[in-house]
């Protein structure tokens, strides 16, 4: 950590939350639009999941909720249609709408969801919550959990560092081609030659919303971190926003996750590059002898 850099800390632009929400909101809707072919009739289970996630995301940094109005602008459905799907969602308790303001929110059943998932013993998020404490407090920045799904990486946990930087590039709920930040990069170079290869294949036509990754540019990437024995995200997504990730694997072996450390170039020199990349290898280590364990009890419980 530089001396100066805590003497003298850059000046960061003021963050709009509802900006940044309304940024995730629409990753949300481009990323859902080319995954491949759905089983037939799923389109309105599709759909419904979809404004779940929005309503989730644009009221992450508004208490209050979010209007029916925004979610029609954010989602380009037809206001009517995103009516009825959010009366669906509302009586089975999905979302709740405030009777004084109108406005919508995350309800109950959402949150028993995610509560039974963290009861889970080999919950990946549950497992990383110490991981994630103990990076942001060695490194006085922000740190993440990004998990693999299919060809993208989410955002699910972030942690705040005791540092006066703050990097809002990343948040819960943003969703990426793998490959594209540091955490989503490091998941995507611990891959098969041939699995980066479908995963370039699949989100070939969503990567065109990021112009400095074209397949030659993640191909080059994925060389280069696998040279390091890191990921490194050197502002190409937010400019100034640098970032450090390694993979995590789970019981398998398999790389289905990844911590990251996010700041600005000044704090990531070369030399702090590597301190980093040796703290979030010691965590993912951590976490994957945890998934080991996770699992041997889960046999001997007799669970598959």
């Amino acid at each position: 950590m530089s001396a100066n850099a805590d003497a003298n800390p850059p000046r960061t632009r003021p963050v709009d939350p509802g900006h940044a929400a309304r940024r995730s909101a629409s990753w949300t809707i481009a990323h859902t639009a080319d995954d491949g072919p759905r089983p037939a009739g799923s389109q309105s289970i599709q759909r419904a999941l979809v404004l779940l996630n929005l309503v989730g995301v644009l009221a992450r940094d508004r208490p209050e909720g979010v209007s029916l109005a925004e979610l029609t602008r954010v989602s380009g459905r037809p206001k009517a249609s995103v009516r009825r799907t959010l009366v669906a969602l509302a009586s089975e308790g999905f979302v709740e709408q405030d009777p004084d303001s109108a406005l919508y929110r995350l309800g109950v059943q959402a949150r028993v969801l995610g509560g039974l998932a963290e009861q889970d013993g080999g919950d990946l998020g549950a497992l990383s919550t110490d991981s994630l404490i103990r990076l942001a407090d060695a490194s006085a920045d922000t740190s993440f959990l990004t998990v693999r799904h299919g060809s993208y990486g989410v955002c699910t946990h972030r942690q705040e560092g005791p540092g006066r930087i703050r990097n809002y590039a990343l948040a819960v709920g943003d969703r990426h081609p793998l490959g594209i930040g540091a955490g989503s990069l490091a998941i995507l170079s611990a891959l098969s030659d041939a699995e980066v290869e479908e995963v370039l294949a699949s989100t070939s036509a969503t990567r065109r919303r990021y112009p400095l990754f074209d397949d030659d540019a993640l191909r080059h990437l994925v060389r280069r971190s696998r040279q390091a024995g890191y990921a490194l995200n050197e502002g190409r997504v937010v400019p100034g926003s640098w970032a450090v990730g390694v993979a995590i694997h789970d019981a398998a072996d398999r790389p289905v996750a990844a911590f990251s450390v996010a700041s600005i170039a000044e704090r990531l020199d070369r030399n702090r590059q590597h301190d980093l990349a040796a703290l979030l290898a010691q965590e993912a280590a951590t976490v994957h002898t945890a998934l080991v364990r996770a699992q041997q009890s889960r046999r001997t419980r007799g669970r598959p």
